[in-house]
């Protein structure tokens, strides 16, 4: 018995902090032109309340974004984005125009059945009320 647990410690790997392997996480790629899915406010589903299926915004590879046929949002014209942090990005910080000052968006970037989705949560000006839009991308069919 004594003989069997001596070599089953043996045998075991024991966990290695090395090197040999470095993952990491890859950049958020937020290119390509995106439509909203589902809408709330101050946490009540608003998505059958408006017209959402017109509304597109843009995000470019050099930073830049154009948003098609306004709706209550963060900004309302084409500027410059970016994110908090390339890799684990929690906020989406958009610039209009020449503008020096950001406007934030907390920010969530998953793969929900095989789709990638963004989450963008922000106040457009009157902080009691929070929407938050679930977009996904435009598909290039």
């Amino acid at each position: 018995m004594l003989c069997i647990m001596v070599c089953s410690f043996i045998s075991c790997d024991k966990f290695k902090d090395s090197a040999d392997y470095d993952i990491e996480e890859p950049v958020k790629d937020l290119a390509g032109s995106w439509y909203i899915t589902k809408a709330t406010r101050n946490g009540i589903d608003i998505t059958k309340s408006m017209d959402f299926s017109d509304f597109r915004i843009t995000f470019n590879g050099d930073k830049t974004y154009t948003i098609d046929n306004y709706l209550p949002f963060l900004v309302r014209q084409d500027g410059t984005w970016n994110v908090n942090d390339p890799q684990y990005p929690t906020q989406l910080l958009f610039k209009e125009g020449t503008s020096t000052q950001s406007n934030i968006s907390l920010f969530e970037y998953q793969t929900v059945k095989g789709e990638r989705q963004i989450t963008l949560s922000f106040s457009p000006g009157c902080h009691s009320n929070v929407y938050s839009y679930i977009l996904e991308r435009v598909s290039n069919n």
